[in-house]
């Protein structure tokens, strides 16, 4: 059996292709209900781990459970891919294991690999899995091409005897193959959790299972959903939990540092808050600071684990903003209560830097290929931020609104990998 695995920063699917043309994904327990999607995340509770024993963990749905179980107690950890290409990072102490990057990836693959053999009565003999076009963190195609190796050799220690990549927006762009009756030039843009990647390419003709020729363009960015989250958490929860406050020191006033407000507003970050060090230095804050009320509760967020939650509530706004000119945040955890409304047009104005950023890496994409917009027969976009009307709108500026398609956008990577695993 071969599987195409469409490891996210924030999301995990799995699908394989059958021999009728079809593809099928696997299917998750998550909280009495069924879901194709495996959240990229690992949960560790410390107290459970013991001398000559195992690591105990739990991983994806079994992760999420598990740290609602405890009541936010025990490490949540997340967005693994965002961190693969930090050579640095060091090690983390759960329990008395001394756990790595590397180690926590062996973890969740191992998991991932059980769930299929439990669901689909096999063990993967091979897996495809995706990849940016240049991952979040990287300076250069090397930087990509170490945090590929560390993405496949983790695979491979958790059981998965052959592991080969495919760029992810030609995964998407396999999957959007499948629909078409005729050829089309076709530009596919794939918009995840830490990166945003385009492919133009021919789709649709008859050819060979060698694809490199039909390729005309890759390109990509290291900024996407997770980016516009950070900017929700920077303008509407920062400010109510101390951020632009002041604090008292030696008889000057001085302001609240922003780099714990930098972590908190990126998933990957905030395992970094939660070390005793940072505790202390909050502390020395709360008790010299201005408006200690607002330093109280951003303790309290970081000490009852609600991370989890606050990112939650901001992807509900970030939604309801894709279709609402106005909507409200709501987020809370007695005593902490944090309930404002949101103007599209500030959310917007927000997250204009990133949306230059997004636009910029695509017009280098499509620069120099000899392609004009207008021979472009259909922009297939894919992921949570193609519903974003400003996102929405730079596409319809250059391509026409006509030319823009979607469907299965949080599930066409995984889709595009079973049929090119399936081709291998």
């Amino acid at each position: 059996m071969h599987v195409g695995i469409d490891f996210g920063t924030s999301n995990t699917a799995v699908a394989v292709a059958d021999p009728a043309g079809g593809v099928r994904f696997l299917e998750f327990s998550l909280l009495g209900a069924t879901t194709q999607s495996f959240r990229s995340l690992l949960h560790f509770d410390p107290e459970a781990q013991e001398v000559g024993t195992p690591i105990v963990f739990h991983a994806g749905t079994g992760a999420i459970e598990a740290y609602l179980e405890a009541l936010g107690e025990g490490r949540l950890v997340q967005s693994f891919k965002t961190h693969l290409t930090t050579a640095s990072l060091g090690r983390t102490q759960i329990g008395h294991h001394n756990v790595s990057l590397d180690d926590m990836l062996v973890l969740f693959f191992s998991r991932l690999r059980e769930h299929i053999e439990r669901a689909w009565g096999a063990m993967p003999e091979a897996a495809t899995l995706g990849r940016p076009v240049r991952f979040a963190g990287a300076d250069t195609e090397d930087d990509s091409a170490a945090a590929q190796q560390r993405l496949e050799a983790a695979a491979k220690r958790s059981g998965f005897g052959s592991v080969a990549f495919q760029l992810e927006p030609i995964a998407a762009a396999f999957h959007y193959e499948r629909s078409l009756s005729q050829p089309e030039l076709a530009l596919v843009a794939d918009f995840g959790g830490g990166t945003t990647d385009f492919c133009l390419m021919r789709l649709g003709g008859e050819r060979g299972r060698d694809r490199r020729d039909d390729i005309v363009a890759t390109g990509g960015v290291g900024m996407a959903g997770d980016d516009l989250d950070a900017a929700i958490i920077e303008h509407v929860v920062s400010p109510q939990l101390g951020k632009g406050t002041r604090y008292r020191e030696m008889g000057r006033e001085k302001q609240i540092p922003s780099s714990y407000y930098y972590k908190l507003s990126r998933w990957h970050h905030l395992s970094f808050l939660r070390g005793k060090r940072v505790r202390a230095e909050l502390e020395r804050l709360h008790r010299a600071a201005v408006e200690p009320e607002k330093i109280e509760a951003f303790i309290h967020v970081l000490e009852n684990n609600q991370g989890f939650h606050l990112h939650k509530a901001v992807e509900r706004l970030k939604i309801a903003l894709s279709s609402q000119d106005e909507a409200t945040f709501r987020f809370e955890d007695d005593p902490v209560e944090i309930e404002t409304k949101v103007l599209r047009s500030d959310f917007e104005r927000w997250i204009e830097p990133c949306v230059e950023h997004i636009t910029s890496a695509l017009d280098q994409t499509l620069a120099g290929t000899g392609v004009d917009a207008a021979q472009i027969d259909r922009v297939f976009m894919t992921g949570g931020t193609a519903f974003v009307p400003c996102v929405r709108r730079e596409f319809e500026r250059r391509f026409g609104a006509d030319a823009l398609h979607g469907g299965d956008e949080l599930m066409s990577i995984a889709s595009g990998l079973a049929v090119a695993s399936a081709g291998r």
